[in-house]
């Protein structure tokens, strides 16, 4: 049997709106500024500002500043990111199919 606190010690599971934000981000080409995800997605500007910031410090996104409006991030997928967000998609088509 797997040690279960194996797992809490090397491992972290993505809250729900770190999940929404990859998958938000998969169906997206190019980047997006972060108002732009949570207004999309309808949640606080904290509660994405906090989940953006964790997956950015996990290596899961990346960011660049617009020229423009320095301020102003554009966010995408890592190639990290991206291999979560596919698995995300691939557990969601299983879980549809079992419903």
């Amino acid at each position: 049997m797997y040690n279960i606190n194996h797992m809490k010690e090397n491992y972290r599971v993505l809250s729900e709106t770190e999940q929404y934000i990859l998958l938000y981000l998969i169906s997206i080409k190019e980047g997006v500024a972060v108002k732009e995800i949570y207004e999309e997605m309808k949640l606080s500007p904290n509660a994405v500002t906090q989940a953006v910031n964790k997956l950015l410090n996990e290596g899961l996104l990346t960011e660049k500043r617009e020229e423009v409006f320095p301020r102003r991030r554009l966010i995408y997928l890592s190639e990290k990111g991206r291999k979560i967000a596919q698995l995300l998609l691939q557990m969601q088509e299983i879980i549809k199919v079992n419903q």
